[in-house]
């Protein structure tokens, strides 16, 4: 269920010692199923319904109808009283957990944590910075796992609900200092693999945020933090993220993630509208120019890649040609080479098989 663990692949001798194997287990399942269903039907919610629940679900976490029925119980059986509640929401919070240790890819086992969450807020019992602490060291079980990513984004937003509640600078400055945190997190894991897709897509999300918050909040630009000084323009991050990322090129250029991320910097308009108004500022009367060379320094940054992987391969780099496809495309029109664009493609369709349709259909745009 995690990254870097190898599917085993059984012969059909050893599916048949398997299968012979599971059948008791199968047919309880079956049994248990059923009999979960018949309670639901009679709208049972008690202690009995509750803990065939568990049962089953420790079995087949998979199974989201059993989820919605074990909320039911949780809803009809125990929501009189709020501290009896507020007990059994707690033990759901441990059994999440537990279950998540096995199987951390499972929606729907995050979804009922969230559930489980808020009906805490609705008590006010709710802990954000468990919850933050519990997500980090999760991370660290499964640095790249995107469904803890996107929890830790989860909690991240509720801490900063519960920041605004005070509504005033010192909330502002806290907000700032939490979303720069998480903005050193992502640099702190990208350092240690640079494939962590989900490290990189969470920079993109804190970049713009980061930087709206302190042009929204002038007094913030004072506050001592030592990522600060990125985002006192746009074009610093750029200049620092394209520096970060040229040694993740170099190290995996066959990797979608660092591409993406350079994609993402060469064509959002954060960094794009920053460098058209540095050039009219500076009065140089063109202010595409800049941004046509940042373009084709990439290109040539590429280029070079490219050629390393083919000295050391013998083959040219399939990143590296689909990347040079992604950025020539951002230029103008009238500056694109279509005889190099169809010699990539044509390329690509050799190299990469899988996608050959995609290519034939690009290929015919460049005629």
């Amino acid at each position: 269920m995690q990254h870097e663990v190898k599917r085993v692949h059984l012969n059909e001798s050893q599916k048949h010692q398997k299968y012979l194997k599971d059948e008791p287990k199968t047919n309880h399942y079956r049994d248990l199923t059923s009999y979960i269903f018949q309670l639901r039907e009679l709208q049972t919610y008690n202690d009995e319904s509750f803990n065939a629940t568990t049962s089953l679900l420790q079995l087949n976490p998979e199974f989201y109808t059993i989820w919605n029925y074990r909320r039911e119980i949780i809803e009809n059986a125990y929501a009189s009283k709020s501290s009896e509640l507020v007990q059994i929401l707690n033990d759901e919070l441990k059994f999440v957990m537990s279950q998540l240790r096995k199987f951390p890819k499972v929606y729907w086992i995050w979804n009922h944590r969230r559930w489980c969450l808020f009906k805490l807020v609705d008590l006010n019992q709710v802990n954000w910075d468990f919850e933050f602490k519990t997500v980090g060291k999760m991370l660290e079980l499964d640095k790249r796992n995107f469904h803890g990513w996107q929890y830790r984004r989860f909690v991240v937003e509720n801490l900063e609900l519960e920041k605004l509640k005070n509504n005033n600078d010192k909330a502002m400055e806290g907000l700032l200092r939490l979303n720069l945190d998480e903005f050193d997190y992502t640099t702190a894991k990208i350092s240690i693999d640079f494939s962590n897709f989900s490290a990189w897509h969470n920079r993109t999300k804190l970049v713009p945020k980061i930087y709206d918050l302190i042009t929204q909040n002038i007094s913030l630009s004072t506050i001592d933090h030592p990522s600060l000084h990125l985002f006192q323009n746009p074009l610093t991050i750029l200049n620092n993220d394209l520096e970060l990322i040229k040694t993740g090129i170099y190290m995996s250029p066959e990797d979608n993630s660092v591409w993406s991320y350079l994609y993402w910097l060469l064509s959002d308009e954060l960094f794009v509208n920053a460098i058209n108004a540095e050039g009219n500022s500076s009065g140089g009367g063109s202010n595409s120019q800049d941004y046509k060379q940042l373009l084709q320094q990439q290109i040539d940054l590429i280029h070079e890649i490219n050629e390393l992987e083919k000295e050391d391969t013998g083959k040219e780099n399939v990143g590296c040609l689909k990347a040079l496809l992604m950025i020539t495309e951002l230029k103008e029109k009238e500056d694109v080479d279509k005889d190099e664009m169809r010699s990539i493609l044509q390329k690509l369709i050799k190299l990469d098989e899988l996608r050959k349709g995609r290519y034939e259909d690009n290929l015919r745009r460049y005629e």
